[in-house]
């Protein structure tokens, strides 16, 4: 283009977007006759986007990307469809595959065995058929294939006692449950005196051990086992087998960006390894950096605060190294500060209605998480923490600002993983003004809806999973899922319409609309990773990561939306899904 042209175009004020009509054909991909959610400050509507290698190289009209096309250029007309940026979930796990769900779909840990068991009798066949199978003493380990078993209805120490009398049973129940048996209990030492902090092990009426076990107080049933024996892929490759069809999968959702939510010092070398192989074909990611300083992992805080120091100064001071494959990323610090709702044992400000004094567990407490954020902080990491319960939420936020006190940091971006429960007034004002934003998953009132119902009051259930009360008060809000389900349309659902788990609205008023919700699920994340200048949006210049979809989700019934499929996922200008 000419100086002259160059110059009127400016003084006309004329969007980049019109003025790549005007370059050479540069395009070798263009997707024309759609409706182009571009997710631009304007959130502007558009019908083509030009791609050229990995990058959007125009967005406009059909005529106008057209004219970009280089000859042999691949030309796709979406016959109307729409087209929005790829979906980047706030929080993933690298794990086995999902399993289908009536809302989408969820991490799927169920052994071949337990497959398919969904009520006691099933499960207790299924162990017993174990038991009959294996040497007497060897451990029958497994997960319940769903996690809605409602509390109180779950198999127990002695139903599994009847049928596997002589084999330690450890049945997992969703991510803060473990169901055993008293072979288990007698091979790990455990008593009616036994008592773990950050956990529980629960007692019957009359004070005997009943067989679940919470939270922290897991630890001392895994350590029992034998090595390499708590479920998931046994070997490398297995586990990379693992990964590769998760990954998959989610692209199959429309997601093209994953924050994978906390990863082992000694495990991020499996992940870059693994994106070495096939990260051409997954999605990109953002890897965080998991600290367990507290009950989890250490009797000792002081040594577990001190260990985890430790894990940070290991890695100097440019982390720009750690992976090797340009689709990771390093990201934020990891710790878990509580629990969850499906045990339930998130830490709340109230009792819970039905425990007089019980406020849930802490795995890390206010000295303990203080003195590894600190460090951390200092050293220039952002902070990403699990914070389910508003107990929880309260004291990450005076803790951070005291960290924010002492050392003050223009645009550290720290934010809370989940906020379940909403927190006080005056801890959304102090995390509005502080910066301190909320990674949130809306698709809990879906999987999770039926313990909220069991451990908040009504007041508490309807502001449970909170959004607008957050952005009222200043906080950014972007949206994932932590497999409670997988995918985006399914959180995206929930967030707008607020319906729950038994087909319910929860509290219309923390509802948003379907534009803000897109946004967050596609620039907010990106923001949060600090890469909102190159994806989560459709502008030139940013990366070609789109995803295409069956309806009008503007447009459609919000009751609807949940129905909307994903046609096609792409990531870097390569179609990675493509519906049948």
């Amino acid at each position: 283009m000419s100086k002259a042209a160059i110059a009127i175009c400016t003084a006309l004020s004329v969007s980049a977007t019109a003025l790549s009509a005007w370059a050479a054909p540069v395009a070798d991909l263009v997707y024309v006759n759609a409706k182009v959610v571009t997710v631009d400050p304007k959130f502007s509507i558009q019908e083509a986007v030009a791609v050229s290698g990995d990058k959007i190289v125009g967005v406009g009209s059909t005529a106008a990307m057209k004219t970009l096309a280089k000859p042999g250029a691949r030309i796709v007309d979406l016959g109307g469809k729409t087209m929005l940026p790829g979906f980047n979930d706030n929080h993933v796990h690298l794990g086995e595959p999902l399993m289908d769900w009536k809302y989408s779909s969820m991490i799927g840990q169920v052994v071949p065995w337990l497959v398919g068991a969904d009520t006691i009798p099933k499960v207790l066949a299924a162990v017993k058929g174990q038991a009959e199978k294996l040497p007497k003493g060897t451990w029958i380990i497994g997960e319940l294939p769903r996690e809605e078993w409602p509390n109180g209805t779950e198999p127990l120490l002695k139903d599994f006692d009847t049928v596997a009398p002589d084999h330690p049973v450890a049945i997992a129940r969703g991510p803060h449950t473990l169901l055993v048996n008293t072979k288990a209990l007698e091979i790990a030492k455990v008593t009616k005196e036994t008592h773990l902090p950050g956990g529980e092990i629960l007692r019957d009426a009359e004070g005997n051990l009943n067989g679940k076990i919470l939270e922290s107080a897991r630890r001392v049933i895994w350590d029992a086992m034998p090595a390499g024996s708590r479920g998931g892929a046994f070997t490398t490759e297995a586990k990379f087998d693992d990964w590769r069809t998760l990954l998959t999968q989610l692209e199959s959702l429309g997601i093209t960006s994953i924050n994978v939510a906390g990863v082992r010092p000694n495990d991020l070398k499996n992940v870059d390894e693994f994106y070495n192989r096939y990260g051409e074909a997954m999605p990109r990611a953002v890897v965080q950096l998991r600290l367990s300083p507290g009950y989890d992992s250490y009797s000792n805080l002081e040594e577990g605060a001190k260990q985890a120091i430790a894990e940070l100064d290991a890695f100097g001071t440019d982390r720009s190294k750690v992976f090797a494959n340009p689709k990771l990323k390093l990201g934020a610090v990891k710790m878990s500060i509580d629990g969850g709702l499906s045990a339930p044992v998130f830490w709340s400000i109230k009792e819970y209605d039905n425990r007089p004094g019980f406020h849930g567990q802490i795995r890390i407490p206010d000295k303990t998480f203080y003195a590894v954020a600190n460090h951390a902080h200092q050293l220039g990491w952002q902070l990403g923490i699990h914070t389910m319960g508003d107990g929880a939420v309260r004291m990450v936020a005076d803790e951070i600002e005291k960290v924010l006190t002492a050392k003050p940091r223009a645009d550290h971006r720290h934010y809370m993983h989940h906020v379940a429960a909403q927190p006080p007034l005056a801890t959304m004002q102090k995390m509005g003004k502080l910066g301190i934003n909320v990674a949130s998953q809306p698709g809990f009132l879906l999987s999770l809806g039926s313990y909220a119902d069991e451990a908040l009051d009504p007041v508490a259930e309807n502001r449970q999973n909170p959004s607008r009360s957050l952005l009222e008060n200043g906080v950014r809000v972007s949206y994932g899922s932590d497999a409670g389900p997988y995918g985006p349309i399914g959180g995206i659902f929930a967030a707008v319409t607020r319906v729950g788990w038994n087909g319910k609205v929860h509290g219309i008023e923390e509802a948003v609309t379907v534009k803000e919700a897109i946004q967050m699920h596609t620039l907010e994340p990106a923001y949060f990773t600090f890469d909102e200048k190159t994806k989560g949006s459709i502008e030139v210049g940013k990366l070609a990561d789109f995803v295409v979809l069956s309806d009008d989700i503007l447009t459609i019934d919000p009751m609807r939306i949940q129905d909307v499929k994903v046609l096609r996922t792409v990531i870097g200008g390569k179609e990675v899904f493509v519906r049948p």
